[in-house]
């Protein structure tokens, strides 16, 4: 028994809510959704899921730059690479097998996962010492030198959302989010910098998967008009979060769903 689509908006404020709130566009959830409960075919669940991120991103990239989540220039290096990767993966989609790129991508992201967990580890390991008096103060009014390190970070892991975009239709949120928490963004930055870099990364998705699907106008509408309303109030609600306790819930609930994804790609 599927939904009739007329509870589209009910299914899309929920998930519109809980991804301006965590981060990331909602991609996956949106075509899963789409396919499973409304049996909706793929190749219009795939164009309505990045029509429908589009307004969701914009949205929540508002609302996350007044509360001052948003760090532009870290953001636009993953965009840089994530276009390419976007277009990059659309070709790619068109000559290799949709079960080949999906097993190839699962690698990346269990690589992801593993190495968020290395960071993690690390931050902690850093914030002890600075407890202990052990690790030097910065000056806050020095401002630290961006490293090749630091841009190439932000190209790779923007390229691999472009990729995942382009070859499977969704948001690209798994790299997206592991690149910046890799970048040393605190949790609410992470957050709100990624729905930013997934706003462009969707524009191009869209223009660049017109070709392979039918976008149905009514289906996005109904979609994200429930979405839209979610991705405002996400970061509304966020104020009244405890950001120590969103810092500890953070990390470990996007490792788990960074290796979730992963396996998933396998199946």
């Amino acid at each position: 028994m599927h939904l009739p689509i007329y509870l589209l908006p009910l299914a899309g404020l929920i998930i519109g809510f809980l991804i301006s709130l965590m981060g990331g566009g909602g991609g996956i959830f949106y075509v899963g959704m789409l396919t499973g409960l409304f049996a909706i075919s793929m190749d219009q669940a795939v164009s309505v899921s990045l029509a429908t991120i589009i307004p969701t991103t914009l949205a929540a990239s508002i609302s996350h730059y007044r509360a001052g989540n948003v760090k532009p220039k870290t953001g636009f290096l993953l965009v840089a690479g994530g276009i390419v990767g976007v277009i990059a993966g659309s070709y790619l989609v068109t000559i290799v097998p949709v079960k080949v790129l999906k097993k190839i991508f699962g690698i990346f992201l269990l690589v992801m996962g593993t190495g968020m967990v290395i960071s993690r580890k690390e931050k902690h390991v850093k914030e002890e010492r600075a407890e202990n008096g052990l690790l030097e103060e910065p000056n806050a009014n020095e401002s630290k030198p961006v490293s090749k390190l630091f841009i190439a970070k932000g190209l790779v892991f923007g390229l691999l959302g472009g990729l995942m975009s382009g070859m499977l239709g969704a948001s690209g949120t798994p790299p997206i989010l592991a690149g910046l928490e890799s970048m040393g963004l605190s949790s609410l930055e992470v957050v709100g910098t990624s729905v930013m870099v997934l706003f462009f990364i969707a524009i191009t998705g869209m223009v660049t998967h017109s070709a392979f699907g039918t976008l149905n106008w009514l289906l996005v509408i109904l979609l994200a008009s429930g979405t839209i309303t979610g991705a405002i109030l996400g970061p509304l609600f966020s104020k009244r979060i405890n950001k120590k306790a969103l810092e500890k819930f953070y990390g470990p609930f996007f490792i788990v769903f960074i290796l979730l994804m992963a396996i998933s790609m396998f199946f």
